[in-house]
């Protein structure tokens, strides 16, 4: 069937091979002692067991790279499971990769059948909420163990926000749980059942998200129930549902993993009735709108365009903020302001109404527009239309003022407190405005805040295409100028440009102190990531002597968090350190359990390999380390003004320190000390804990930042 391409050895009938699927399965040596095993010896051939495969396949999961002589059920995926069975054609024969597992729908049934995110007018917060109905009489008013969540799947990610997941473990007896945002709790009261107050989550989304109903947890899951298309951004698809009403088709009462068009409503202007499952055509509630358009633009027809912030920038002495907007080439005629919060309790504001929205979307508004275009003239070819990237479309030097400590908001004044038609004293009881959008707090600067900007940027992440209220500043990135002499991604401002900042990740230190080896630790630093969960297949892997292979211990850093000066510390254990300074603990045989002749590499792989994609690499493998590389019984560090990541080694790059104690590793507290720069090389970094200037003639504002530890 496969081929002898595909077989490296035909066996006979006799060979393990033959398989049946209830048999253990076993690598041996030549004393017959176990190096690998799958299922236990002399299991009875039974369906219900945790090694029967008849009809299916066993994989082993890629995390579980090291071989076990005991088996563990939990290391391995094992089909047939829930009866489904796998043909040849299911098998990936000489490929080894994560699979999903069996899919066990539980036994009741529980549907997804309305989704809100219809603004009608709130004052604060749009009130959304995510409908779920048991149409079976025996599963109501009763709790289940399925382990069963509501999940958001944002924008185009593979895997749901699990902070924000809410538990689904009771049916009312009425057949109805409504998931809702705080907002829509202050709307319909008692008939949420259960309220959410995260910004994330799933009774909070602005139409572009998937929401699902899952069973499992981080560690394996799968879809009961879905609306939308995971991996994919809803933003102009059949699923996007921004400003609008979902409800699921009547004759749709099957629970669906996979979601299909052809069994939702969307309607675009429409009435919640939470608790209620009575009808799939749109505008049939009472008091619904009519689904006709107005005539001519009114701040009510406005209301879909979305306004927010994708970048705050106050790099090179020339800031500016840019705004995003869903709406190019319309006349803004809703009554929104940019407002600026600055120190001692003043602000300022500027008017967006009437402003034209530009063709590429961006509001552009600087402090000096002469300054701006001189900063950023010149043309970029932008989806294949040349734009001017200098052009600022407001001018306003007191908005941006102290801009980079500001807090700042896009405020809507239609719904605000100063058109609440109201007269007398007690106008404003109860009464907040409402932001579009929000860096930072009201009425307050960012002072003495890990919010402020000054000389960095605030970046928008590309999964937030939407604006938020209240300040959420997991949306942002804050990037800082660097001492390099080439910009490092992401730190430089692009304005009238919206585009990912990709991690930059490398070694900066090694440390083998002679008095206290528990406390060996190796130290990455990220120039451009803050607070950063790592989404890649990343791995610190090692060599060994001379060996030209790789060890097979390595710590992956996927789901690892740099923290909030940009390193990641790798340590053997919490205790010898501390959580403040420890940020990974890999244990004593560990791959920090090092000696110092070891060569290191950062890579893009799930586990060690010379296929792997190098990013950063310390030593030469396949060689015995030299002097200039062996840092036994003392520590290697990166000097600052070399460029960095290299995927080829330069002993120039590193310095050697021997006879070092404990208590002067230094990882993440203290900036290794600096060679005095090249006569020529510019502006580079000072001596000692301090900053230095800039990068050279050009950049020198005596404000670089790299690898700066606050």
């Amino acid at each position: 069937y496969y081929g002898r391409g595909e077989c490296t050895m035909v066996g006979g009938l006799t060979s393990p091979a033959n398989l049946r699927g209830t048999e253990t399965i076993a690598i041996v040596d030549i004393e017959e002692k176990v190096i690998d095993i799958f299922g236990v010896p002399c299991t009875d051939p039974d369906p219900d067991n945790k090694q029967y495969f008849v009809n299916g396949r066993v994989v082993r999961k890629p995390s579980v790279w090291l071989p076990s002589p005991e088996y563990n059920r939990k290391n391995y995926r094992v089909f047939p499971g829930c009866g489904q069975e796998v043909g040849p054609e299911g098998m990936d024969i000489n490929e080894w990769k994560k699979v999903q597992g069996p899919v066990c729908a539980p036994e009741h049934t529980i549907l997804i059948t309305e989704i809100v995110d219809l603004d009608v007018d709130s004052d604060t917060e749009v009130p959304r909420y995510v409908e779920l109905y048991a149409p079976r009489k025996r599963d109501r008013g009763m709790g289940f163990d399925h382990d069963l969540k509501l999940v958001i799947f944002h924008s185009d990610f593979l895997e749901p926000n699990w902070p924000s997941a809410v538990p689904i473990d009771y049916m009312p007896e009425n057949g109805f749980l409504v998931v809702c945002n705080e907002a829509a709790y202050e709307r319909y009261g008692s008939k949420c059942a259960i309220v959410s107050d995260k910004v994330a989550g799933p009774a909070n989304s602005n139409g572009n998200d998937q929401i699902a109903l899952i069973s499992g947890n981080e560690k394996g899951w799968f879809v009961v129930d879905i609306y939308g298309v995971i991996g994919e951004d809803g933003y102009d698809t059949d699923h996007y549902f921004h400003n609008s009403r979902v409800v699921r088709k009547l004759d749709a009462v099957d629970m669906e993993a996979t979601w299909s068009k052809d069994d939702w409503v969307v309607c675009k202007s429409d009435i919640p009735d939470p608790n209620l499952w009575n009808s799939d055509e749109c505008g049939t509630a009472e008091g619904a709108p009519t689904q006709g358009p107005t005539d001519a633009p009114t701040p009510e027809s406005q209301k879909e365009c979305e306004f927010f912030f994708s970048e705050l920038s106050d790099v090179e002495d020339v800031p500016y903020i840019e705004i995003k907007s869903t709406c190019p080439g319309k006349t803004i005629s809703r009554d929104l302001s940019v407002v600026s919060w600055k120190e001692y309790g003043l602000s300022c504001s500027v008017s967006l109404k009437g402003v034209v929205v530009p063709d590429d979307g961006f509001i552009i508004i600087c402090a000096n527009k002469i300054q701006h275009q001189h900063e950023y003239g010149g043309y970029k070819n932008i989806g294949g239309k040349w734009r001017d990237m200098s052009v600022c479309d407001i001018e306003d030097y007191m908005l941006l003022a102290g801009h980079g400590s500001n807090s700042l908001a896009i405020k809507d004044a239609d719904a605000g407190c100063e058109k609440n038609n109201c007269v007398g004293s007690n106008c404003h009881a109860g009464c907040s405005d409402k932001y579009l959008d929000i860096y930072g707090y009201p009425g307050a600067s960012l002072d003495y805040t890990d919010h402020q900007f000054e000389d960095c940027r605030a970046a928008r992440k590309m999964h937030y295409p939407y604006g938020s209220s209240p300040f959420n500043p997991d949306v942002y990135e804050v990037i800082c100028l660097s001492f390099g002499f080439n910009s490092q991604p992401g730190e430089d401002a692009d304005p009238r440009e919206w585009k990912e900042v990709p991690l930059v990740l490398f070694f900066t230190e090694f440390c083998d102190p002679v008095d206290n080896k528990n406390k060996r630790v190796i130290e990455l630093y990220s120039p451009n990531k803050r607070n950063y969960k790592i989404k890649d297949d990343l791995i610190v892997m090692k060599w060994e002597g001379s060996s030209a292979y790789p060890s097979y211990t390595y710590q992956s850093l996927k789901g690892q968090k740099i923290n909030s000066k940009g390193h990641l510390v790798l340590c053997m254990n919490y205790y010898a350190y501390s959580g403040n300074i420890c940020d990974v603990q890999t244990g004593f045989s560990g791959v920090t359990k090092l000696s110092g002749s070891e060569h290191f590499a950062l890579a893009k792989c799930t586990h060690p390999s010379n296929d792997c994609h190098y990013i950063d690499i310390y030593g030469t493998p396949g060689t015995i380390a030299g002097a200039a590389q062996d840092f036994t019984d003392g520590k290697v560090f990166r000097r600052r003004t070399v460029p960095a990541p290299k995927r080829i080694y330069d002993s120039n790059h590193w310095v050697v320190v021997n006879d070092i104690n404990a208590d002067q590793c230094g990882a993440g507290t203290t900036p290794p000390p600096v060679p005095a720069p090249s006569p020529g090389s510019g502006g580079g970094p000072g001596p000692g804990p301090g900053p230095g200037p800039g990068r050279g003639p050009s950049k020198g504002k005596g404000k670089g930042k790299y690898w700066r530890r606050k």
